[in-house]
This record gives C-alpha cells, structure tokens and sequence, in this order.
C-alpha cells in the first residue's frame, strides 16, 4: 500500500540518510565537495516528488534511485576542472586488493546492487525501488555476483 509521505518526516530521513548518501556519491564522483552538492539536488529533486504528493512504498529506496539517477546525470555532465585524486591511500593487503579488483570486473549491474547492500546497507526492497527491478531481480544479482567474487577469489588461490 502506497502512502504520501509527510514533509516532517523529510528532515528525519534526511538525518538518517544523509551520511550514507554522502559515502555513496564520494565512492562514485571522487569528490566530498561535489557529493554535498549532488546530496543537495539529491534532498531537492526527493521534496519536490513529496510535494506533488508522490506515493511511496519505500522512502530510503525511492531515495537512492533518485540519487543513481543524480550520479548518472552528474557523470554525462561536462567536467570544467579534473577531480582531486590527493585521497589516501590505506596499505592494502594482496586479497584485499585482488578483492577490488574482482569486483570492478563484475558487470555494472552486478557492482551497484552489491554497492548498495554492502556499501549503503540498503535491504533487498529498498535496493529494488532504488534500481527499479522487481526484489526477485535483486536477489538473484546479489547471488550471482557474490557466486562469481567467490570463483574468481578461489581461482587466484587466496
């Protein structure tokens, strides 16, 4: 059952989502600056559909799938200064790094439904409002990526 949710209830899901959201957009953008920005349009474009009295199953999820398609946006935006690459740089042992590098193999779609439920701890419901695909869809991505990290690891002995 859809509900309308209230602009009270705004800041509270803000305060619950802002740090994850902030996390999400710096892993894929580079940028903390630019993820205050796109958190910004994120909060924006999420109190404009409330406002026009858009029933929602599942806030959080609804949330993320507007903040994919700000990422998405941002991404095919021209760039009119290169992003800082001065990030740390943690010493990484070999399975960690080999781990990274199995994942960033895997298909896009298989890497942001992990993302999203490893990295941003989104449920399987939320996942799927976020994404658009039925929670059956995601189940079995997460699955099938999880399948092939554990292949992929075990062939390269660690």
């Amino acid at each position: 059952m859809s509900t309308t949710l209230p602009i009270e209830s705004l800041a509270k899901l803000f305060e619950n989502s802002v740090q994850d959201l902030t996390r999400y957009f710096e892993r894929r953008q580079g940028s903390s600056d630019q993820a205050a920005d796109l958190v910004q349009e994120t909060f924006l474009l999420m109190t404009k559909k409330v406002e026009q009295g858009l029933p929602l199953d599942c806030a959080r999820g609804y949330l993320f799938g507007i903040a994919r398609n700000v990422c998405h946006k941002a991404w095919r935006a021209p760039k009119f200064e290169e992003l800082n690459q001065d990030l740390p740089n943690p010493e990484l042992d070999e399975r960690t790094e080999c781990a990274r590098e199995v994942i960033a193999a895997l298909p896009q779609l298989q890497r942001e439904v992990l993302e999203l439920r490893f990295t941003q701890s989104l449920s399987y419901q939320e996942i799927a409002t976020a994404l658009s695909i039925p929670v059956g869809t995601v189940r079995s991505r997460i699955h099938n990526a999880v399948a092939e990290v554990k292949q992929r690891l075990a062939q390269s002995n660690l």
